[in-house]
């Protein structure tokens, strides 16, 4: 699943530290996988950069009652990951 609104995100937060040409020239997208333990969210970058960066919560609710609550809280922190890692992940988009 493409999460637009995080690559956007994603790139607001590039350009804003100076990094918009990292946003333009390595990043792809980014996606949502779920194993039914575990959901992953990837930075996906070009094909040039090489693997994904993941961030990945365990289990959020073994039954599946309450997965689009878990799916709104996955997203924030999320959000929240990106702020707070934006230049880990702008000198691992140069390869450092």
């Amino acid at each position: 699943m493409a999460l637009r609104f995080l690559e956007r995100e994603l790139r607001r937060l590039l350009a804003e530290c100076g990094r918009e040409s990292l946003a333009d020239t390595t990043v792809d997208s980014i996606g949502l996988t779920d194993d039914g333990g575990t959901i992953y969210v990837h930075l996906f970058p070009n094909e040039r950069r090489g693997r994904a960066f993941v961030l990945a919560w365990e289990d959020y609710t073994p039954d599946g009652s309450g997965r689009m609550q878990c799916y709104r809280w996955l997203m924030g922190e999320a959000r929240t990951s990106l702020r707070e890692n934006v230049d880990k992940i702008s000198r691992w988009l140069e390869g450092k």
